[in-house]
């Protein structure tokens, strides 16, 4: 099907988030395989959108000062992916040292999730394309709502 444009009820605004959806998609598939071809990563992840989402959980909590265990992880993911799924990237990221894993020091059972330098180098090439995309479909961050 080719010719007129859809009708449909999405307003400019709604439009312009769907072309930031189809830009990010292109940039993150373009930046896998960079990563693969500079041999950043062992192996390539198995699920970069699960990885994308593990990424930035695991980010934030640490940059709000609450790192953040395997088993709370998982339950953001509900019933997309299982713990086993989870915890099987995790051990993809720990290899290629983008997360660490470190005793709680209060309770020696529990593990949290540590974003490693080399993680948060990738965060902010992933931030600044993010950021881009939504400039260049002209959404402008406030300030009033957020931070880490």
């Amino acid at each position: 099907m080719t010719g007129a444009p859809l009708d449909s009820d999405f307003d400019p605004q709604e439009r312009a988030l769907l072309a930031v959806d189809v830009a990010w998609v292109q940039w993150r598939s373009e930046f896998r395989q960079k990563l693969a071809a500079e041999g950043v990563l062992e192996r390539p992840l198995r699920s970069v959108f699960e990885a994308d989402m593990i990424f930035s959980i695991v980010a934030h909590r640490a940059l709000k000062g609450r790192p953040i265990t395997l088993k709370e992880l998982a339950t953001y993911f509900g019933m997309i992916a299982t713990e086993a799924t989870v915890s099987r990237h995790i051990d993809d990221m720990e290899r290629d040292g983008l997360v660490d894993r470190r005793t709680d020091e209060s309770d020696r059972r529990r593990m949290f999730l540590i974003p490693t330098r080399r993680l948060e180098g990738l965060g902010h090439e992933f931030q600044r394309a993010r950021l881009r995309i939504l400039r260049e479909h002209g959404f402008i961050w406030s300030g009033e709502h957020g931070g880490a």
